[in-house]
C-alpha cells in the first residue's frame, strides 16, 4: 500500500504505463485555479500563449504551488519514490471547436531519462473524448517507439516526436471530472483529438523527475518538491514570485537558456538556435 494508491493501482501503473482517476483538488481549489487562470487571460491576453507554455511553474505561482500540492504529490511518490523534482508545467486547454491534435507521442523520445519520469494531468474541467480528452496506449510505455519529427501545434519550430504507427483500437480514454487526474510514464504512447465539443477542456500538465535521474543527453533543471537531492545531475531552479514579474520572466529566461537541452525541446541539433516561446519584459 502507498502513500496514496493501492497496491493495486500501482501494479497497474507498472504494468499499463498510468493511473487514472486521482482525486487531488476539491470543487473550491479547482474553481480558484480557474478563476486565476481566466483572470490571467484577461487581463494579459498577450502573454497567455508563451506563459502558459513550458515551464510556467517559473512564471505562476500558482501553477508552482498546484505542482506542490500533499495529494499530488503522495501519488507521485508511490510511484517514482520520495525525492522529486518538477521538471516542467505547462497549461493544455482547447476552446470549443479548437483543431490543435497533439498526436501519437512519447515525452521522453528525444531524450532519454533513467529513472524516468512521470507526467501528471490535472483536470480543470471535465476532460472527455468529445473535447479533446487524452488517451492513451496501454502497456505502450515498454519501449521507445520509431518516430518521425514535425513541428508541434501551435509551437513554431519546436519539434516533436511523432509516433509513426499506433494501433487507435487499442487505445483507451481517460476521462477526468474537474480536480481529478492521470499519471502517465513518460514513454506511454499518449494523444489528444481536437476539441469538437461545447466546453472548454482545462488542464495543467506537470513533469516529476526522480532527483537521482540523469538525462542521455545534456543536463535538465527542475525545482525540488519533496525530499532531497543529493545527486545533482539537475540544475536547481528559482520560485515564482507572486504574478508575472520581471524577476521571473528573467529566471525562466536564464533556465531555459542554459539548460536548453531538456526533455521539452530536445537535442540541440546541429547549426540549431535556441528558441522557446519569450516576450521581451
Amino acid at each position: 500500500m502507498g502513500i496514496r494508491l493501492s497496491e493495486d493501482q500501482i501494479a497497474g501503473f507498472r504494468r499499463d504505463g498510468y493511473v487514472t482517476g486521482i482525486p487531488v483538488l476539491a470543487p473550491a481549489e479547482v474553481a480558484e485555479l480557474v478563476a486565476r487562470t481566466e483572470a490571467f487571460e484577461a487581463e494579459r491576453p498577450q502573454d497567455v500563449a508563451w506563459a502558459f507554455d513550458i515551464k510556467a511553474n517559473l512564471l505562476l505561482d500558482w501553477v508552482y504551488r498546484l505542482g506542490c500540492h500533499a495529494r499530488l504529490l503522495d501519488a507521485v511518490e508511490d510511484l517514482i519514490g520520495p525525492d522529486i523534482l518538477m521538471t516542467n508545467a505547462v497549461y493544455r486547454n482547447k476552446s470549443p471547436g479548437s483543431p490543435v491534435d497533439y498526436g501519437w507521442h512519447q515525452d521522453g523520445a528525444r531524450i532519454r531519462v533513467e529513472p524516468a519520469f512521470v507526467i501528471a494531468y490535472v483536470a480543470l474541467s471535465p476532460a472527455t473524448p468529445g473535447n479533446g480528452g487524452l488517451r492513451g496506449l496501454p502497456g505502450s510505455h515498454d519501449r521507445i517507439r520509431p518516430f518521425s519529427l514535425t513541428e508541434g501545434p501551435g509551437q513554431r519550430r519546436r519539434l516533436v516526436a511523432r509516433v509513426l504507427e499506433v494501433d487507435e483500437s487499442q487505445a483507451v480514454d481517460f476521462q477526468l471530472g474537474p480536480g481529478e487526474a492521470v499519471i502517465f510514464h513518460c514513454n506511454l504512447v499518449h494523444g489528444s483529438a481536437p476539441n469538437r465539443g461545447t466546453t472548454r477542456r482545462m488542464a495543467l500538465l506537470y513533469d516529476f523527475t526522480p532527483a537521482a535521474a540523469r538525462q542521455d543527453v545534456g543536463r535538465g533543471s527542475g525545482q525540488l518538491v519533496r525530499g532531497r537531492d543529493r545527486w545533482g545531475h539537475f540544475a536547481p531552479e528559482p520560485l515564482p514570485e507572486p504574478g508575472l514579474t520581471e524577476a521571473n520572466v528573467l529566471g525562466r529566461r536564464r533556465i531555459l537558456s542554459t539548460y536548453h537541452e531538456n526533455v521539452l525541446l530536445g537535442p540541440r541539433l546541429p547549426g540549431e538556435t535556441v528558441t522557446f516561446p519569450d516576450r521581451p519584459f
